[in-house]
């Protein structure tokens, strides 16, 4: 017996930084029930990595005078329903984190056939959108994170539109996985 805890004791030290760091995640598969039988057995789970913090700042930069800004805070996995009116130029913009690897998709509806979102990287100064409403065809947008990212959806009417002043109800359902 006491061969058996010197060599649980050994082992435990030898590896102690392999599979429980603060980086390391169980495949999607096995995760949960793993994680559910570690906690079972007193064993610390792995924590997944934290979102990263919203980069306000970067967010502010690609805005018009017209939008203000709101951050959008639900569970790192989970889906969020928000509604929303555009009127001329002036809306309100969104801001989320997102963390390498997660998948987001941004479905809009609105009965007006003006109103568009682009989403666009916080960091990225060139102002390009990794998805544009107008251009795509499709209300739905589908990204994949290759980064830590703050990512502004905005939504619009098109510019005609918008010049005459006219508005447009809309209701977001985002999916953050």
């Amino acid at each position: 017996m006491r061969y058996i805890v010197t060599l649980a004791v050994v082992f435990t030290a030898a590896f102690s930084g392999c599979a429980s760091g603060p980086n390391y995640q169980y495949p999607a598969t096995a995760g949960t029930a793993q994680a559910a039988g570690m906690q079972q057995a007193g064993i610390a789970t792995p924590q997944a990595p934290a979102m990263p913090q919203v980069d306000m700042a970067a967010a502010q930069r690609i805005l018009s005078p017209d939008e203000t800004l709101q951050t959008l805070d639900f569970p790192e996995s989970g889906t969020k329903t928000l509604s929303g009116r555009i009127e001329g130029y002036k809306s309100v913009a969104y801001a989320l984190p997102i963390r390498k690897g997660q998948r987001l998709e941004v479905t809009m509806e609105t009965k007006s056939t003006s109103a568009y979102f682009n989403i666009i990287d916080a960091k990225d100064t060139s102002g390009a959108a990794l998805f544009a409403g107008e251009l795509s065809g499709t209300n739905t947008a589908l990204i994949r994170a290759t980064e830590d990212a703050t990512y502004v959806l905005r939504p619009y009417l098109n510019r005609a539109f918008a010049r005459r002043g006219e508005s447009a109800n809309y209701t977001f359902k985002i999916e953050r996985q």
